[in-house]
């Protein structure tokens, strides 16, 4: 390494205005009812000291942080010491590494500094995060911890050699967000519950505006009173509109700050992304790390033309796993990802094809069925229009739902298909799974049906309703081609 990290070093000393404002933020947070308490009292001269006495708190606090934080390398982990009272020594080993982060907040994005987070596997958040140190060392560390992460070779994971320069070198575009790219995300990730706040909110406070009138004006000719109904009625349909349209742009917004210049390239060993206004963050995952991508699309997705990505890397305690989400995904994007990250998934290697049992549909046609039935009761022909439209409906989106939901077996990743309308493609790789499981209750053990749940580090994942013959041929095949991925990394090891 050009910039050396074998001996005990500090952060940038700007680390300390940084670590200041992440603690002063923290604290506001914590003392937010207090403070909001302490805002309808009588306000004193003295009260105004409590503000640069928190200022000069803070500020200790941060310097000592600061003074007694130090990280280095050894030659097989890398090493914190932190801690103000009570010192700490944390080790992590490479193996141990999942991902290794770059952010700049605001504060490092003014002084041209970067934030380095790493996380590993079973851990609640990251085990470390350095907050401030130069964009040159920053970018060193990350690749000789992504490096060194690689070159551990666990028995869990594969032995690949890892060239960083050509990597570098060889890297392909992928995804790359416009402000037009940053509107189709905007309109499409589920940020329209903000509207719906923002007009349940609004509907709040004209019911009470309404009832507040109505007692003003009790008394008043009935002729008075219809002039301001009319009234209400009218400034009740602008007032939801531009509710709406603030929701809107709320969710744009949300996007803007998430997704700004947002750029994505695949290397020979993993995949690069970079994203955030306020916020900067550099992610770099090794293919090796990626246990399972999720791919999800709505209506509106599909309209636009693209897709989200998910990508989950081994399991933290507590979470559903390290997750990197990358939206506005083609479907030529997504084919090259899959061949990036999976050896053989093109349809020669496909080995099971399996649907959910057929009688399964029936039952849920049948138990779907029962307010057409209590319709039926009392028949009427408004009664037997309804059922008639419901029963079509049921059947339709019945068939639908079994002709999306697949399970695919290929030889090296198994792939789950779910869903009609909100759709979602599932894909593990064989290699990193970790058990295969069939469950059933007594309901479907009687019917021979039951649920294959696939376990890898980044979480399980499920098929329900699989015969019990295809069942035990997934399960068999799968728990095979496991033990012979062990088998030669073990052989590989030694």
């Amino acid at each position: 390494m050009s910039t050396s990290f074998e001996v005990p070093k500090r952060q940038h000393p700007l680390g300390v205005l940084i670590i200041g404002a992440q603690f002063t933020w923290k604290s506001v947070q914590a003392s937010w009812p207090i403070l909001i308490g302490a805002s309808f009292g009588e306000l004193q001269w003295y009260h105004l000291m409590v503000i640069p006495a928190g200022l000069v708190l803070v500020g200790a606090f941060a310097l000592l942080y600061y003074l007694r934080f130090h990280f280095y390398i050894s030659s097989d982990a890398l090493i914190v010491e932190r801690g103000i009272f009570q010192r700490e020594r944390l080790q992590i080993p490479f193996d141990r590494i999942q991902a290794v982060q770059l952010f700049q907040g605001p504060i490092q994005q003014v002084f041209g500094l970067t934030g380095v987070r790493v996380d590993t596997a079973g851990s609640s958040g990251s085990e470390l995060e350095l907050v401030a140190i130069r964009k040159s060392e920053a970018s060193i560390l990350q690749k000789f911890l992504n490096d060194k992460m690689l070159q551990a070779t666990p028995l869990e994971e594969e032995h690949v050699e890892h060239d960083t320069d050509r990597d570098e070198d060889s890297r392909q575009p992928l995804v790359s967000l416009d402000m037009a790219g940053l509107l189709k995300v905007g309109l499409s990730q589920n940020h329209f519950k903000n509207a719906f706040l923002g007009l349940a909110l609004f509907m709040s406070l004209f019911q009470g505006a309404e009832e507040q009138v109505a007692q003003w004006l009790d008394g008043v000719p009935i002729g008075i009173m219809s002039v301001v109904g009319l009234t209400s009625v009218l400034l009740f349909i602008p007032g939801l509109v531009v509710m709406g349209m603030v929701g809107v742009l709320t969710s744009l917004g949300s996007a803007a700050l998430r997704y700004w210049k947002l750029n994505s390239t695949l290397g020979q060993d993993g995949l690069k992304l970079q994203m955030g206004l306020l916020r900067r963050n550099t992610f770099d995952v090794p293919f090796d790390k990626i246990h399972m991508t999720e791919w999800k699309s709505n209506w509106i997705r599909r309209m636009l033309g693209y897709e989200t990505v998910r990508i989950r890397q081994a399991q933290a305690l507590g979470s559903g796993g390290l997750r990197v989400f990358i939206p506005a995904m083609e479907p030529v994007h997504r084919s090259a990802m899959e061949e990036a990250l999976y050896q053989d998934m093109n349809p020669e290697s496909l080995v099971f094809d399996v649907v959910p049992a057929r009688r399964l549909r029936w039952l849920l046609l049948a138990a779907a069925s029962i307010p057409a039935l209590l319709l039926l009761i009392a028949p009427s022909v408004w009664h037997i229009a309804l059922a008639t439209v419901w029963l079509a409906f049921v059947f339709w989106t019945t068939e639908r739902r079994f002709q999306s939901y697949r399970l695919r077996v290929h030889t090296d990743a198994i792939v789950l298909e779910k869903g009609w309308f909100w759709r979602s493609r599932t894909v593990l790789k064989m290699s990193q799974l970790q058990g295969v499981e069939w469950k059933r209750n007594a309901l479907l053990e009687r019917r021979k049906i039951g649920h294959l749940i696939f376990h890898t580090a980044a979480g399980g994942r499920s098929f329900d309703y699989v015969p019990r013959g295809a069942a035990e041929q997934v399960r068999d095949f799968a728990l095979n081609q496991l033990h012979v991925a062990q088998e030669k990394r073990k052989r590989e090891h030694k």
